[in-house]
C-alpha cells in the first residue's frame, strides 16, 4: 500500500485486520514482516493493539450478555410490598408497588440491553 494513497476508514480496518493475519500466519518477527511489505512498524503495532481492544471489548460485552438471562427477584416479607431485583452486577434496584407494567418492561429492557441482567 503506498502512503499517498486514501482508504476510508473501513478499508483502513480491514486492511490492518489482513495484514495482522497474515502477519500471525507468517512466522515472521513485526520488523521483517513490515519490511517486506514496506509497512511502517508503529502503524502495525497501533493497529493490533486497537483491533485487539476492540475485539476484547465486543467479546466482553457478549460473554455479560450470555451469562445469565434470570433475574433475582426477591420478595420482602411483611408489610412492604418493594419490589428489589439483585442485578447480576451485584447492584441491587428497589421497584415501587405503584409502577406500571409498562415502565418496568422499559427499565427492564434497558437493564437486559447493558448486559446487566
Amino acid at each position: 500500500m503506498s502512503r499517498k494513497q486514501k482508504l476510508s476508514d473501513i478499508d483502513l480496518h480491514r486492511f490492518w485486520q489482513d495484514a495482522i493475519k497474515n502477519w500471525r500466519d507468517s512466522g515472521l518477527s513485526v520488523r521483517q514482516f513490515c519490511k517486506d511489505r514496506d509497512l511502517p512498524n508503529s502503524s502495525f503495532y497501533y493497529w493490533r493493539k486497537k483491533l485487539t481492544k476492540t475485539k476484547a471489548s465486543e467479546t466482553d460485552r457478549q460473554k455479560a450478555k450470555k451469562a445469565s438471562t434470570f433475574i433475582e427477584v426477591s420478595i420482602p416479607d411483611g408489610g412492604s410490598s418493594i419490589l428489589e431485583l439483585v442485578l447480576t452486577s451485584g447492584n441491587t434496584l428497589k421497584i415501587s408497588p405503584s409502577i406500571d407494567n409498562r415502565a418496568l418492561s422499559n427499565v427492564l429492557s434497558v437493564l437486559r440491553e447493558s448486559g446487566l441482567c
